[in-house]
């Protein structure tokens, strides 16, 4: 019998690249791979699955504003033009100890699917980060989807 409850996929990335309020930059960006499943009448050619939840793990944090936001975007192509989830801005959770530390939680809920045809042929999302102001280091990123 096929197994007929939800599958969840984490995409952990353990990183180190900079973060800061300049504007979208590939330099500051990363491949968040490993996240689709394929199924359905046409598979493979049809991908799909939920974007459930984004976690992004910052450090080193300087200058930061007394309420601290980070911006994201998801993108589809390396270069940050094809948008698949547009800028949404979050609170930095500073750490309680540790105030140049925090972390985001962005919960995303976004059905994404697309086929061979439109010229993307992988499963692999892109994630744009930039500061409200001051500096700092993203660590880690995870997004959860849901198949």
């Amino acid at each position: 019998m096929a197994y007929s409850g939800k599958l969840y996929a984490n995409s952990g990335h353990t990183v180190n690249i900079a973060a800061n309020n300049l504007p979208y930059a590939v330099a500051r960006s990363h491949n968040v791979t490993g996240l689709g499943q394929v199924y359905g009448p046409n598979a493979p050619s049809i991908r799909e699955y939920t974007l459930r939840t984004l976690y992004i793990k910052l450090d080193t944090l300087n200058g930061l504003s007394a309420t601290p936001t980070l911006t994201v975007r998801l993108t589809r192509d390396a270069n940050g033009n094809d948008t698949v989830v547009g800028d949404v801005t979050a609170s930095i959770s500073l750490g309680v100890t540790a105030p140049s530390e925090g972390a985001v939680t962005i919960a995303i809920d976004f059905v994404y699917g697309h086929n061979d045809v439109s010229g993307v042929t992988t499963d692999n999302l892109h994630l744009f980060w930039k500061l409200d102001q001051g500096t700092g280091f993203v660590r880690r990123i995870e997004l959860t989807s849901e198949a």
